[in-house]
């Protein structure tokens, strides 16, 4: 008896100590998600409110919000919220300078279960006039894109690269912008297919250098419109620099390589007037190499310079004579012409030489 009389007490204890190691703060949202819709650029900060209720038995705390954004802001008190009691935290979202569609993400760590929670706002802004003019500044129609050019740089001859531009609606009808006129060495992915109001789509494009079959600098152009119907569209240029790939030569490939010389590094005109007749020059191309020179491309972009070359294939050893006329009447308003030959070859050391046109315009 003396035995279970002391035991009762321990017992007891025992059997209290889980109830109370339950007793803690739970907290339950009513919502993780806030849409916002689509709303106006002008309206300025938009907010929401997400609110936590303590559904356990103990006070519970709310001990910081982080947004992955700085256009998103969070308010919240740090007192202690007691059970059956709700916690709000306000959030705030600054729309300026961002149309389009939006999603944002907050984390919020509390003293009790869940230790984190994550919450979501999303909406779409309809852009105000002068952040579209900024950010969108080329329209046609509904339609506004952010440039009109789609550089990609230098790109080795069997590869590819990627580009793209953006776009936006900024009607308040869904538009289907589409892609016309591609180029043969270039894909284009549109997405969305389906742009709703207020909100941004991309045109991805790759370029497939060994489908190009130029070389050097390659200029070209492709249109979007923002329906299959429009007729007004917006042209768009795409450049790139093709490039012999030379990467993988070894160093006895290097050094029977070919080599590019030419015997003049300008053809100076002297004076010329924009009544003169058409003028003629000429200048030497040698392989000063051990295999054969490949002229992949040679090229003026002055319309007054027009070039000519017989052969494009130069043994070692041997020369070819370049034509170069000149029309002065395609000359524009300018007192100097300064015009630039490029060639473009297989000499792994010089895959493109300048040979430049010049003159003084009377």
């Amino acid at each position: 008896m003396r035995h279970f009389r002391l035991l009762l007490p321990a017992l007891i204890l025992g059997m209290l100590a889980p109830l109370t190691a339950s007793a803690e703060g739970k907290g339950k949202w009513i919502t993780t998600k806030h849409d916002f819709g689509a709303f106006d650029e002008d309206l300025g900060t938009v907010y929401c409110e997400f609110k936590l209720v303590n559904v356990g038995d103990e006070p519970l705390a709310i001990i910081a919000t982080r947004a992955n954004c700085g256009c998103t802001r969070p308010e919240y008190s740090t007192d202690p919220v007691a059970p059956g009691d709700t916690a709000v935290i306000r959030v705030g979202f600054d729309p300026t300078g961002r149309p389009g569609r939006f999603v944002k993400h907050l984390k919020v760590d509390i003293d009790s279960d869940p230790l984190r929670s994550n919450l979501t706002i999303q909406g779409t802004v309809i852009g105000a006039s002068n952040t579209l003019k900024t950010r969108f500044p080329h329209t046609a129609g509904p339609m506004k894109l952010r440039t009109l050019t789609i550089p990609y740089g230098k790109v080795d001859k069997g590869h590819t690269a990627g580009q793209y531009i953006e776009g936006y609606n900024a009607s308040s009808d869904t538009i289907y912008p589409v892609v016309k006129n591609v180029p043969s060495y270039i894909n284009v992915l549109l997405q969305p297919a389906a742009v709703p109001p207020g909100e941004q789509f991309v045109v991805s494009t790759v370029l497939h250098s060994e489908a190009c079959k130029e070389w050097g600098i390659v200029t070209d152009e492709l249109n979007i419109y923002p329906d299959a119907s429009a007729a007004d569209g917006l042209r768009v240029e795409t450049v790139a620099i093709i490039n012999e790939d030379f990467s993988k030569l070894t160093p006895e490939q290097m050094a029977k390589a070919p080599v590019i010389d030419t015997d003049v590094t300008a053809l100076d005109l002297e004076q010329i007037s924009h009544t003169d007749a058409p003028l003629t020059r000429t200048f030497t191309i040698s392989n000063i190499g051990k295999s054969p020179l490949l002229i992949r491309r040679i090229s003026c972009a002055d319309n007054a310079v027009s070039v000519k070359l017989k052969s494009d294939k130069i043994k070692p050893g041997k020369s070819a004579k370049v034509e170069v006329t000149v029309d002065p009447s395609f000359i524009g308003d300018t007192e100097l012409l300064n015009a630039r030959i490029n060639i473009v070859a297989n000499d792994p050391l010089h895959p493109s030489t300048m040979v430049r046109v010049v003159a003084e315009v009377k």
